[in-house]
């Protein structure tokens, strides 16, 4: 009897063993292409969900935890092709790799509904880079925006964790990017900061994009471009500052994330506490123009402004960094079989 329940504390020890935690999913160009990676979210245990020569970017987790969503240049293997990104999602050890969206004009910048049941996302399939949201049990896909009218540009969606908005990036001509939210069906389409932008000699200064609700969906994170004319004659322009900013749901209460301005970072997202914030990027300095190939994926604590490196890869660029709302395990491949819910996708 002690040597039976011996043996199944021993399965049970190997079995929890054997299960591998992640939280945190990546990009990473590391071992020559740019493929998905995912760590534990101290920054240990990173392993490599794709093997692909093409280039695969901006991964985004599951409302469960279960499946990773991201872009994929189908071109970008080959010379003279230009881009053509498609949309792909695979369970979160890597298998049950899939294209979703199939189209031979650009589908990215992919998002996730708060029931895991749709896709939203920027595509360019009508000629304008516009927001729709793709149902996966049916594969019915939806037109939210409409820039042929202004001859604008809407990207980067984030669906609100109520599942009632959609904030986004939006671009009229002269007018420079901002932030917007929309309600879910496209309706109702609105600026989250008034007033224009600053602009001059017909280049807007700064550059709103890339917002990404807090888990309670009460702020929205997103990213600041600062470009500045200098020179002699005030004709050459350069990028002054990246920020991180976060503002209530009402564009309210703005407060700028304590990064080293000299630095070079890129987009935000939330960790699922909403506590802190994960974003990417470089401590070498934003007016180094000079080629380095070291870009890390950072934590920003938010109470204390602590920033913590979590990737710390030399001579490679880490980025795109998403964190996990779901709990979950990943197990290695041949050692324990963990079964995941499975979406059935439309053709």
């Amino acid at each position: 009897m002690r040597l039976y329940i011996f043996g199944i504390f021993s399965l049970i020890i190997f079995c929890l063993s054997t299960s591998i935690k992640a939280d945190i999913v990546f990009t990473s160009n590391r071992d020559g292409s740019r493929n998905i990676y995912v760590m534990n979210d101290d920054g240990s245990r990173v392993r490599q969900l794709t093997d692909s020569p093409l280039y695969d970017s901006l991964p985004s987790w599951s409302p469960d935890g279960s499946q990773i969503a991201f872009m994929r240049d189908l071109h970008s293997a080959g010379a003279g092709k230009g881009q053509q990104f498609d949309i792909f999602i695979m369970d979160a050890d890597g298998s049950n790799l899939r294209n979703v969206t199939q189209h031979p004009t650009d589908d990215g910048n992919v998002a996730w509904s708060p029931d895991g049941g749709f896709l939203v996302f920027s595509s360019s399939r009508n000629g304008y880079t516009d927001i729709y949201t793709l149902e996966l049990a049916t594969g019915v896909l939806t037109q939210l925006t409409d820039n042929s009218k202004e001859d604008g540009l809407s990207d980067a969606p984030n669906w609100s964790p109520d599942g009632r908005q959609i904030a986004y990036e939006h671009v009229v001509p002269g007018q420079g990017r901002h932030v917007y939210i929309m309600d879910a069906d496209g309706s109702n389409a609105r600026p989250l900061l008034k007033g224009h932008q600053p602009h001059f000699n017909g280049v807007n200064l700064v550059s709103r994009g890339f917002p990404r609700w807090s888990p309670d969906g009460q702020q929205l994170l997103y990213f600041v471009d600062e470009l500045r004319w200098g020179g002699r004659d005030g004709a050459v322009m350069f990028r002054a500052a990246n920020r991180l900013i976060i503002v209530d749901k009402n564009g309210r209460q703005p407060k700028v994330l304590k990064i080293p301005q000299k630095w070079h970072i890129s987009k935000g997202r939330w960790a699922e506490d909403g506590k802190q914030v994960l974003f990417a990027g470089a401590d070498h300095g934003i007016m180094d123009l000079a080629p380095r190939p070291n870009y890390d994926v950072y934590r920003y604590h938010l109470a204390s402004g602590k920033i913590t490196n979590l990737t710390n890869s030399p001579n490679s660029k880490d980025s795109s960094a998403d964190w996990t709302r779901g709990s979950f395990s990943v197990s290695p491949k041949g050692k324990l079989a963990t079964q995941w819910a499975r979406i059935k996708v439309g053709k």
